[in-house]
């Protein structure tokens, strides 16, 4: 393996030199095993594990040599909630690059331009930190007005990933990498460049992301910065926060989120996106209206009232079933879709009524025949197994 780093003897000093993390044979190997790790089960991972050394090796020789190129992987499309979402797969070598880069350049040179509240695909951030900083600023709010009346701005981009330019995105990145290694940085945007020739959204306009790689989600949180930088620092926003394409500002005065939404819609113009007019709206804080698939209203007393989109219960029961066809074919073990099913519960369950937890569980259980065992959530496994029909 070589070493990270060498030291360079000067007259009165030891100089550290680090190595380019390209070139470092141990960052690669464990960009691999964090690829292994992604997909343990599958076949390619498998095979790319037993020759993990080997393929390290020529992967180092390559990087070194200029030799390497993404490769175009799987491509499909899903429909999601009446959405057309392009995904892309990559293969195991493609992963440890894109590991490596996002790891170890990409996302630390991102990082520091980010606002907290931009809550999406960052470590220790995610779905429960945008939702609980959700709650935050609402609670914030009541406390500086006293008062439930107010308003917020629910924002939503049109075609998000499909829409984001690769010359604007190259250049924003770009800006973003200024400060890392001129070596590095050369490297990461080449890679990129060409990670952005394999988009096949709409190459002929030079414009869209496939979703589903790393690469894909450090810009979906990063390219729209100059949005954020504008709403929290020009206008002095202290209650937003982004969750990649969907975001929110609440303030007391109607007219004022007009005059942003206005001027939102003018940077999102230069940046080549488009904001949804059927799903961007000002709604009374006092009304009903929905923040990450959970609908919320503040109380005169200040009290916020959660429940869960029943769209989102009936998708979960439509997945429960899918999963049993998988698993009759063979294509998913019972543990995998009771951990997934687990998740899902602990994540909802404090907004569901007793009755969508019974309704859930029951349904989970006709289906496979097994019950589940709760260490950590005693009220959720009695919730699940009171009235639970054996």
């Amino acid at each position: 393996m070589l070493i990270a780093m060498h030291l360079v003897t000067t007259s009165n000093a030891i100089k550290v030199i680090f190595m380019n993390i390209y070139y470092d044979a141990n960052k690669i190997y464990e960009a691999g095993t964090k690829a292994i790790k992604g997909a343990p089960f599958k076949y390619k991972a498998q095979f790319f594990e037993m020759n993990h050394l080997l393929e390290t090796a020529i992967l180092l020789q390559k990087l070194k040599n200029g030799e390497y190129k993404p490769t175009k992987g799987a491509k499909f499309t899903i429909n999601e909630r009446g959405k057309i979402r392009h995904i892309a797969t990559s293969n195991m070598i493609d992963k440890t690059i894109n590991h490596l880069m996002c790891d170890e350049v990409l996302s630390p040179a991102i990082t520091p331009y980010l606002i907290y509240d931009n809550g999406a695909s960052q470590k220790n951030k995610g779905v429960a930190f945008h939702r609980k900083r959700f709650e935050v600023h609402l609670h914030q709010y009541y406390r500086e007005h006293k008062s439930n009346e107010g308003y917020i701005l629910l924002i939503d981009f049109s075609g998000y990933y499909a829409s984001i330019p690769h010359d604007l995105c190259l250049k924003n990145l770009q800006h973003f990498l200024r400060k890392t290694d001129p070596e590095e940085a050369k490297i990461t945007l080449w890679i990129l460049k060409n990670l952005f020739n394999l988009f096949n959204i709409d190459n002929k306009n030079g414009k869209g992301v496939d979703i589903g790689s790393q690469p894909s989600q450090n810009i979906g949180i990063s390219y729209p910065s100059k949005i954020d930088n504008y709403i929290k620092i020009v206008r002095g926003c202290k209650y937003y926060g982004r969750y990649t394409d969907d975001s929110y500002i609440i303030h007391e005065d109607k007219e004022f989120l007009k005059d942003m939404l206005n001027n939102i819609k003018k940077i999102a113009d230069e940046l080549g996106l488009v904001v949804n007019d059927k799903k961007t709206r000002i709604v009374k804080l006092s009304q009903q209206f929905k923040v990450l698939q959970i609908k919320y209203s503040l109380t005169e007393t200040g009290r916020i009232i959660k429940k869960i989109n029943s769209k989102s219960i009936t998708r979960e029961r439509r997945k429960l079933k899918a999963y049993k066809r998988l698993l009759d074919k063979k294509r998913i073990t019972i543990d995998d879709i009771e951990n997934i099913f687990k998740s899902w519960m602990s994540s909802n369950y404090k907004i569901m009524s007793k009755m969508q937890i019974s309704n859930m569980y029951q349904l989970y259980y006709d289906l496979f025949r097994r019950r589940i065992t709760w260490k950590n959530h005693s009220k959720l496994h009695w919730l699940m197994e009171h009235n639970l029909k054996t």
